[in-house]
Formats: structure tokens, sequence, C-alpha cells
């Protein structure tokens, strides 16, 4: 199969745009979360920042479909088995959206439950991220390990992301047992799909011969 420059970009750039937004998102979340007897005011902001991690689930599906033809050439298994960790992922991380999004329904009033529900549905967005991070982290491991025999890229690259996305799933397990090291641990995968975005889109994929990537 050959790999056209216009794949190779639109894959580099569905690695890149997630990042800005789920991070827009997060940060508009969090900002109107931090003083939640302020949310009435500020619901367009709140739902903005929802709709900012809703089009993030549906970047990460992107990336497993357009990823599904190049790796279904030299490994089919691999192949669905990442369209399913993606699809996977983003179905968990809007479960997430969807607690968030239920917030709104808590109502203008301060009740002593209304506390304790914001908590509780906040909680369930951290769980929901953290579960989607080991569905992707063990997923995307064997994702790297057909890339790096399939040559397709420097050897660095699809190892560097290998070991990444080992620790991303290291990290939210730990999350979810109380320690807070998901950041620390979720380093090496960002920065693999930070590099790997813009190697596509600078670069895009070797030619390699079916001879030589068997």
């Amino acid at each position: 199969m050959r790999i056209t420059r216009l794949h190779s970009r639109a894959l580099g750039s569905l690695f890149l745009l997630p990042f800005f937004a789920y991070g827009i998102g997060t940060a508009l979340v969090t900002a109107v979360l931090k003083d939640p007897e302020q949310l009435a005011g500020q619901r367009s902001l709140f739902v903005g920042g929802a709709l900012l991690l809703l089009l993030n689930s549906i970047l990460v599906v992107g990336i497993g479909v357009l990823f599904f033809p190049i790796l279904r050439q030299r490994s089919p298994s691999i192949a669905v088995a990442y369209v399913c960790t993606r699809v996977m992922e983003a179905l968990t991380l809007t479960v997430g959206v969807v607690f968030l999004l239920c917030i709104l329904q808590l109502g203008e009033s301060a009740p002593p439950e209304r506390v304790t529900l914001l908590n509780l549905l906040s909680k369930g967005n951290f769980w929901a991220y953290q579960l989607a991070m080991i569905l992707l982290g063990a997923g995307s491991v064997a994702f790297c390990l057909s890339l790096y025999r399939a040559r397709l890229l420097p050897a660095w690259l699809p190892l560097l992301g290998a070991v990444g996305y080992g620790l991303l799933a290291l990290g939210a397990v730990l999350e979810l047992f109380g320690l807070p090291w998901g950041i620390l641990f979720s380093g090496p995968g960002g920065l693999f799909e930070l590099m790997l975005g813009g190697w596509l889109i600078t670069k895009g994929f070797r030619t390699v011969t079916p001879s030589v990537a068997a």
C-alpha cells in the first residue's frame, strides 16, 4: 500500500489536534468548577469546554480509522485491535463528559446535597479519564511495536511510543489507587504523540517494499 502525503498529514494533524481540544476544554471546565457557585453565569464557558472534550473523542477515533488500512497490510489483528482501542477510549472519555454535563442539572440553589453531587460527578469524570488512559496505553503498545517492525518510521520513535504508552497505563492505574503520579508517567506517551504528529506532517511515512517490511 502506498501511503500518500495527504494521508500522512491528516494522521499527523489528528495526533496534534486532540492536545489542543482536550487541553483547552479541560482548562475551561476546571476554571468554572473552581467556583461552582458561579456556574449559572458561566454555563456557556462550561458547555464550550465540554464540547471541546467531545471533539477530542471524535478525533481519537479518526486516528484509529486512518491507521487501519496502513496496519491491515502488515497485521490485520493489530489493525482491528487498534481501532477498537481508540473507539473504547473515545466512549469512556465521552462518559466522563456526560458526568460533567450532569453538573448543569444540579440547579442554582446550594443545598448540602449539591456539593456532594458535584464532587461525585467530578470524580466520575476523573475515573472515566483514567480508565480511558488505561485502555489507550495497554491497547497501543502492540500498535507501536507493529510500526517498529514495519519500518515505516525511525526505529526510536515507535519504541518511544511503546514505552510511553506502557507508562501511561501504569500511571493511570496508580491514580486510581490514589497515587498522584499520572502526569509524571504520561510524559513519554504525550511526547511520542506530539513527535509522531509533527513527523507525519513534515516527513510522512517511509517507503518500504513488502519484502523488507515482512
